[in-house]
């Protein structure tokens, strides 16, 4: 029986975003000899370490095809989550975006939102994503307003333009007699500048140029996602919902995190394992390091079978752990796109492959019910929340000693030299490889970014992070709210007017009515923040 993978699902099985395999390791002086890693350290080690660390790295000669970061498509946002009613505002390779779609009301035309009819809704439409500044006087778009006729207008002067980014309006002189929108249209600047986007599987897709040529190119270059196997039967899969989030520490070092199994049952002591349990970790190199990525297999005590983690460049972590004899599997796709220096972009899910008869295994089934997605949501917050500390420090403290920075060009680029890295970070290291070898050495951020100073409240800030992002939330926080309310109004009711004979009933239901209340209070909490502490997880 996989424990391991109970355990994760308890966690994360409905929102996806956790290791399939949980680590139960030995201490670094007992880690097994059967680790069979290709990897170099760059420079020397004393002897007596070499039982702990790696001897042996191999560095992927310069001459190698190198991995061009803006010639590759990024997962950016579940389209699931988007109100298709306004634009959002996101970031990628820190470049502004306006996310928006343009969809038109049934019968709509340009006009006050107020002529609608009572129960209209959009039709039809494709997503887009433009640069979020509008051509006239480059103010964001994502200030503007989606108009019924399926048009994105700036709301400062007013101009307008259609899915191709193209300029449909301009108010101040549209209604001149020598006016010629054509005369407009081919100016090039009077046009927003409109990235290729593709939705797979219910997540949006971005290619990070614009252009005919980017057009051209994205066409021919396929996401790197999760297919899946060819020959599976379609009723054998179950995929659970997706989950976004904007995490505060860059894409680089959330990709760290996933591929490190070794901090899985300690970081997570009480949601997935127990820190206080064997740790023995077997990891061994599979696929080779290249431009495109690697793998290797991690396996547990508990694991009749090791998982196996791939790393899918820029932006695709997948996770896959047998699960029993009978062919099942679980799969946990685990997508990280650079939004900002200190910060990216989040989405991930889980996927489980039946076993051969078609049944979804015992210890997993349960996790399958469906349940709100808001909920799912801020469970999903619990777990991230965990490792969020650790990485927003560890990032911000690097490069402000300048031990080692990978969010702008700089010499600091050694992340090898600058640490400790046991045998059980076989995937850590061939990550930062990668990233310092076949990447350039750094996330090459637009527009002269940079990254802000380490601040422990952001780590748990839920508001801009996701909620204000998310229809599901917003939706259920609303809903909330008016029944914190009836709550509060209810407790009066029955405190004050005493409207029951018997003053004990009274007191019993002020006192349930202003419990009820005071617990929703405490769940609207938790979608502005939730604050955690290791120091108090027993």
């Amino acid at each position: 029986m996989n424990i391991h993978v109970n355990l994760v699902v308890v966690a994360f099985g409905a929102i996806g975003c956790c290791h399939a395999f949980l680590p139960s390791w030995r201490p670094l002086g007992e880690v097994s000899t059967r680790l069979s890693s290709t990897l170099r350290y760059p420079q020397p080690v004393a002897k007596k370490d070499s039982d702990l660390i790696f001897e042996e790295y191999a560095e992927p000669e310069t001459t190698r095809e190198q991995f061009n970061w803006f010639k590759a498509w990024y997962p950016l946002v579940p389209v699931e989550i988007l109100d298709p009613d306004v634009p959002h505002r996101y970031n990628l390779l820190g470049m502004d975006l306006v996310v928006w779609k343009d969809a038109t009301i049934e019968g709509g035309k340009f006009g006050s939102k107020k002529k609608r009819s009572k129960n209209a809704k959009r039709v039809g439409g494709q997503w887009r994503v433009f640069v979020d500044e509008c051509p006239h006087r480059k103010v964001p778009l994502s200030e503007g307003r989606i108009e019924d006729d399926g048009s994105l207008l700036c709301s400062y002067h007013g101009y307008r333009f259609n899915g191709q980014g193209e300029c449909i309006d301009i108010p101040q002189i549209s209604k001149m007699e020598d006016f010629s929108l054509e005369r407009i249209a081919s100016n090039p600047k009077s046009s927003c500048n409109s990235f290729p986007v593709q939705e797979i599987d219910g997540l949006m897709w971005v290619w990070p140029e614009t252009g005919d040529d980017a057009r051209l190119e994205s066409a021919l270059t396929p996401p790197r996602h999760n297919k899946g196997a060819d020959d599976v039967d379609p009723d054998r899969v179950w995929c659970g919902p997706w989950n976004y989030r904007e995490l505060p520490y860059s894409a680089d070092y959330f990709m760290e995190n996933v591929v490190d199994p070794a901090h899985v049952t300690i970081s997570h002591h009480g949601i997935v394992g127990n820190r206080y349990d064997d740790q023995s970790l077997i990891c061994e190199s599979k696929d080779p390091l290249t431009k495109n990525g690697f793998s290797f297999t991690a396996r547990t005590p508990h694991q009749e079978q090791p998982s196996t983690t791939t790393y899918n460049a820029p932006s695709s972590v997948v996770i896959d752990a047998p699960f029993g004899s009978e062919g099942a599997l679980q799969t946990l796709e685990l997508y990280a796109s650079p939004s900002r220096p200190g910060f990216c972009n989040h989405v991930g899910r889980m996927v489980v492959l039946k076993d051969k008869s078609g049944n979804m295994p015992k210890l997993l089934k349960q996790f399958t019910v469906p349940i709100p997605k808001w909920i799912n949501h801020l469970i999903a917050a619990t777990f991230l929340n965990q490792d969020a500390v650790f990485l927003h420090f560890q990032e911000r403290n690097l490069a402000k000693t300048g031990s080692y920075i990978s969010h702008e060009p700089s010499d600091k680029t050694n992340y090898m030299s600058s640490m400790f890295l046991s045998k059980g970070d076989v995937g850590v290291a061939k990550y930062r490889t990668w990233l310092s070898k076949l990447a350039g050495g750094f996330v090459p951020y637009q527009n002269g970014a940079s990254m802000p100073e380490a601040n422990p409240d952001v780590c748990f800030d839920q508001w801009h992070s996701h909620t204000s992002k998310c229809r599901y939330c917003l939706g259920a926080l609303a809903g909330l709210r008016k029944a914190r309310i009836a709550a509060f109004v209810l407790t009066a009711i029955l405190g004050v007017g005493q409207p029951f004979p018997k003053k004990a009933l009274n007191l019993v239901g002020t006192l349930a009515a202003a419990g009820v209340g005071f617990g929703i209070n405490k769940v609207i909490g938790f979608f502005y923040k939730q604050p955690y502490s290791h120091s108090q997880n027993d």
